[in-house]
């Protein structure tokens, strides 16, 4: 097994058969795309925090979980829509569109309940949340990821509900964090992120 450094391309490669190259330029997105993940993961464990404690999601917090999400995938080169020959900004545009199902989903559900209720019982933060959250998954996964965090919330409200008189409000975001990260880390590998 010998190993040799083109300078052309600084390529890394095995002579042996099955090993694939691996370019600097693969290992810094690589990289930046961990980094971007850690960095996610700590901003949304910082709004969980914020939405446990004083029912709140901050602007600026919203916004640098959606920059840490959304950058890996905006930045990826080899996005590419099949069939098509749009220029690259349309296919990163229509990337970042298939990955809304999770936001729709709640929207979708929380239109008919604030009707019901008469109040909102899923805030604006938890849909833009899960917006943004899903732009780190897959197309498709977030709304599995919105699907898993109402598993992961029902039997906390059940208790909440069996426990208390007064119907106490549910924080959404942490369920949201838990539910995104266990689809990020526990899917197979994706090409984009």
């Amino acid at each position: 097994m010998t190993k040799r450094l083109t300078a052309d391309s600084g390529v890394i490669a095995r002579q042996k058969p099955g090993f694939y190259r691996l370019s600097c330029r693969d290992m810094t997105r690589t990289s930046f795309s961990s980094a971007c993940t850690l960095g996610a993961l700590f901003a949304s464990l910082l709004m969980s925090w914020r939405d446990i404690s004083t029912r709140q999601v901050l602007d600026r917090e919203l916004a640098c979980f959606t920059l840490l999400t959304a950058l890996p995938r905006a930045l990826n080169p080899h996005t590419s829509v099949p069939g098509t020959s749009l220029p690259l900004w349309a296919v990163q545009v229509t990337e970042l569109l298939r990955t809304t199902g999770g936001a729709l989903l709640l929207l979708s559900v929380a239109l008919p309940a604030r009707l019901a209720a008469g109040r909102d019982l899923l805030g604006a933060g938890d849909i833009l949340f899960a917006l943004a959250a899903g732009f780190m998954l897959p197309a498709g996964a977030s709304v599995h990821m919105v699907c898993l965090a109402f598993l992961l919330a029902l039997p906390f409200s059940l208790a909440r509900a069996l426990g208390q008189k007064k119907a106490v409000d549910l924080p959404f975001i942490p369920f949201l964090t838990v539910s995104a990260f266990v689809i990020r880390w526990l899917s197979p590998p994706w090409p984009f992120f």
